[in-house]
Order: C-alpha cells, then sequence, then structure tokens
C-alpha cells in the first residue's frame, strides 16, 4: 500500500468524528426569563421583541380578549411545532432556532374598545436567554390615577362599610319583635303597594310581583329575579338608590346589600331578592328615588325610576 492510500482513510476518519462532533453539539444554555410589559396608548406603536428558541415553551398572557384570528400562523409555520392562540393568551414552541434578522413579526389585536388596540411583537433567537413567560398589560396607570383608583375603593368601601354595619344590627335584632325594637316596624304600621315593571332590566328579567313595603322612614322592595338560560350565572352585588328632588337636582346615591337566599342565580334559575333602604334625614318632601339591583359587575339587573316613598 502507498503512503497517499494509507493516509486516506485516517483523513475519512478524522471529517466524519468533526462532522459528528458538530452534529451533537449541545444547543447553548438559556436562561429563562419571566417580564411584564405595558402598553400605554399615549405611546406610538412599536415592534416589541419576543425572544424564543428551539423546544422552548413562551407563552404570552393578556389582561383582555384577543382577536384570535388576528395571530397570523402562516407565517409561524415553516418555524413553529405549536401555535396556540386563546381567549387571552399566546403559546409559541419553535422546532428551531431563528435565523438572525429572519424572525418573523406577528400583531395581536385585541377584542372591543380600548387603546392600544393592538400589540405587534417581532421573533428573535438570542444564546443568552429565551422569555418563557411574558404578561401583556394594556394602559399603565400613573401614581396620580392610582391614587385616585384608591380614594374611589376607599369611599366605595366606606360607603358598603356603613350599609353592612346596618345589616349587623338588625341580624342581631332578628324577627318581627327584633323589627319592633330595632324601629324598623313603627306604631303607623307597614303599607304594601307594587310597583310597575322596571324601567329596564338588562341581562335578566324582574318576573314581579314587584312588592314594595315602607313602615315610617324604613322601605323595602321585594321581587323575583329570573336569569335567562342562555346568560352566565347572576351573583348579586348591591342595590343602589338615587334620589331626585323635586326641582330636578340628582342628590347623591347611597348603596345597600342584596339579599338573596341563594349565592348566585343560576342559568335558568329564580329567586326572590329583597333590598332593605331608609329614607335619609332631611330629604325634601316630593323627592322621588331612582332604585336599580345590580350584580357584582354592575352591568345586569333591574332599574325603577320615579320610586314614590
Amino acid at each position: 500500500m502507498s503512503l497517499s492510500s494509507s493516509v486516506i482513510p485516517v483523513v475519512l476518519v478524522a471529517l466524519v468524528g468533526s462532522v459528528a462532533v458538530a452534529q451533537t453539539r449541545t444547543p447553548p444554555a438559556r436562561e429563562r426569563r419571566a417580564r411584564q410589559l405595558t402598553l400605554r396608548a399615549e405611546e406610538p406603536p412599536v415592534l416589541h421583541p419576543l425572544r424564543v428558541a428551539a423546544r422552548e415553551v413562551t407563552t404570552v398572557t393578556f389582561d383582555a380578549p384577543i382577536v384570535a384570528d388576528s395571530v397570523d400562523r402562516a407565517a409561524l409555520a415553516p418555524f413553529f411545532s405549536r401555535v396556540g392562540v386563546y381567549a387571552d393568551a399566546l403559546v409559541l414552541k419553535p422546532s428551531v432556532d431563528l435565523p438572525p434578522g429572519q424572525g418573523p413579526v406577528i400583531t395581536v389585536r385585541f377584542v372591543g374598545e380600548g387603546a392600544p388596540a393592538r400589540v405587534g411583537f417581532v421573533l428573535t433567537t438570542v444564546d443568552a436567554e429565551v422569555d418563557s413567560q411574558v404578561e401583556i398589560f394594556r394602559q399603565g396607570h400613573t401614581a396620580q390615577e392610582l391614587g385616585k383608583e384608591l380614594a374611589d375603593l376607599r369611599a366605595r368601601c366606606a360607603v358598603t362599610e356603613a350599609g353592612i354595619a346596618t345589616l349587623r344590627a338588625q341580624c342581631a335584632l332578628s324577627g318581627l319583635g327584633g323589627a319592633v325594637l330595632s324601629g324598623a316596624v313603627s306604631t303607623d304600621g307597614v303599607t304594601v303597594e307594587h310597583l310597575s315593571a322596571p324601567t329596564v332590566s338588562p341581562g335578566l328579567k324582574a318576573e314581579g310581583p314587584h312588592v314594595f313595603y315602607r313602615s315610617g322612614d324604613t322601605l323595602a322592595l321585594a321581587t323575583i329575579l329570573f336569569n335567562f338560560d342562555d346568560a352566565r350565572p347572576w351573583v348579586p352585588g348591591i342595590a343602589r338608590v338615587t334620589p331626585r328632588a323635586p326641582e330636578g337636582g340628582v342628590l347623591p346615591a347611597r348603596e345597600h346589600p342584596l339579599l338573596l337566599r341563594e349565592k348566585r342565580l343560576e342559568p335558568g334559575t329564580r329567586a326572590p331578592v329583597v333590598v332593605e333602604w331608609f329614607v335619609p334625614p332631611g330629604m325634601p318632601a316630593g323627592t322621588r328615588f331612582t332604585l336599580e339591583l345590580l350584580d357584582t359587575t354592575g352591568e345586569r339587573g333591574a332599574r325603577w325610576e320615579q320610586v314614590t316613598p
């Protein structure tokens, strides 16, 4: 065998070995990152980098519902083994690392109104880290806005606590004897009237009869609410009573708890509901009231206008 022919196998072995080492090279160890991103309406739209990597799952969650069809799955198909688009989340799992400068761009639109209306991402792969969890918040708040929200919340809590304190006192004096002792039932007796159907009743039906009780300055409305078969569960919130002066002015509203035996109304069910409230002292003669029975969202309930105590 000549020298040249004996060298060829050695060279081939060396080449095959180098190729095998290159093929079995382990991917770089990337740090998995969790981060938050706030979108502000007053800022111009920009593309936000989203760092993904082969066989790593990246989950993007949104604090508002998104339009599933706004995500271009066709643009992601060549690089991703999984693309999951849900009501408020996006799940991505690349099958390969994205080539530098060639990562796809995706746009996610939000459902309904609000600003900003969409958010854009440019997908990229870097050696150092990968985004495993990204939380998207739309419309951040300044310190002044947060302070105002806190003040409003404290005011609502004070009103609610006042109503709860009244209920606690009433619970301690339960029954007819307790009602007499507390003054809820006076020597003038109890008058009973019937209200007409509510002015509006969004999201459910107030079936009635709508029975209106009064003894002294204590008032109570009892009715039956029916939750539609195709509606979501109705969770009782508060009753809001807004006095309206004879000359047309609107006086400060008061909130009172709703009294139900059930914790909530399931779809297709009905239940009686009672609200007890009081004529505030010094209320001008001829004052009428707007009475609203609301769920915890404040969107579904029943409203009576021009209630005369």
